[in-house]
């Protein structure tokens, strides 16, 4: 299904404050992830207040612009759909799903990466990233309709039904920042340690410990992606007793030291990449000087 739709273009963006986008349009879907800071997003003849992690979906030919009141994150992609049904589903759907999706924050840094690395059939790849992210864009939306207010992990995790399991997973995310182990687990439940590791490897794949360190290597990721905490209190946020086994477990899991992450991380932020080779835009931004008025730049974006 990927040769659905078309990737063709991604990017990290960091608005700093008073920054505009200026009121344009374009003939293919963008998505706006609006992942933390504030500020006030028009599409048509709607305003809303930025605040809270939410996902935009801009549908062809939709007026849309941004005023940035304090230091905005986003992710950004710009695409096209060839299914009919697809993007006749799209646009029916509502324009923004107001959530904290880690599935589909990481779906967009997928995209981007192989954008950036380029190694054979990344559009193809590419192309099914995308196809997950409207697929879970329209569950979610179906969701917010019918006011549930559950998060995206908890949704991703509704269709476990082992008890044992779900308990286990309830225990971890709990207590992630806690020191825990598989007897405390088993306790908890008045069960073996045998018993609790073998319900939780046939639901989950892999031992509930394992499942433990990379829980707390992704909640790590989204600490240095979101915010300023020093890596060793980063470390203790996540249940790490020292930085030292917070490394070497970031390091196996993740496949470098997360100081490496944090800079290869921060050196993306403003990099555009673009999926599709013929394809290009620019979009005007306005930054504010309050000395000499306003300075224009011209950014793709």
């Amino acid at each position: 299904m990927s040769s659905s739709v078309q990737v063709l273009w991604t990017a990290r963006y960091d608005y700093q404050p008073h920054w505009k986008l200026q009121k344009h349009k374009h003939d293919y879907f963008q998505m706006i992830y609006f992942l933390q800071g504030s500020g006030r997003f028009f599409l048509q003849e709607h305003t809303y207040n930025l605040a809270k992690p939410v996902l935009f979906l801009i549908k062809p030919n939709q007026y849309h612009a941004l005023n940035a009141v304090d230091h905005l994150k986003t992710l950004d992609i710009k695409f096209q759909v060839k299914d009919k049904l697809l993007k006749q589903t799209l646009l029916r759907s509502p324009s923004y799903v107001l959530e904290d999706d880690a599935e589909i924050s990481h779906l967009f840094e997928r995209i981007r990466w192989e954008g950036e690395h380029k190694q054979s059939l990344f559009r193809e790849l590419c192309g099914s990233y995308l196809f997950q992210i409207l697929i879970l864009y329209l569950r979610r939306s179906d969701r917010s309709a019918q006011k549930d207010d559950t998060t995206g992990e908890q949704q991703k995790d509704e269709v476990i039904t082992d008890t044992v399991s779900r308990q286990v997973l309830d225990m971890i995310k709990a207590h992630r920042a806690q020191e825990l182990d598989l007897q405390q687990i088993a306790n908890s439940l008045g069960l073996s340690n045998r018993s609790v590791h073998r319900h939780f490897k046939e639901t989950m794949g892999m031992p509930p410990m394992r499942y433990l360190l990379q829980y707390r290597v992704e909640k790590a990721k989204d600490l240095i992606r979101y915010s300023d905490y020093a890596l060793k209190e980063i470390a203790e946020l996540t249940g790490f007793k020292t930085i030292h086994h917070f490394t070497r477990v970031f390091s196996e899991i993740a496949g470098v030291p997360p100081a490496a992450w944090r800079r290869k991380y921060c050196q993306g932020i403003c990099k555009d990449v673009c999926i599709d080779p013929h394809f290009s835009n620019v979009v005007m931004t306005v930054t504010h000087n309050s000395g000499n008025g306003n300075t224009a730049k011209l950014k793709q974006l």
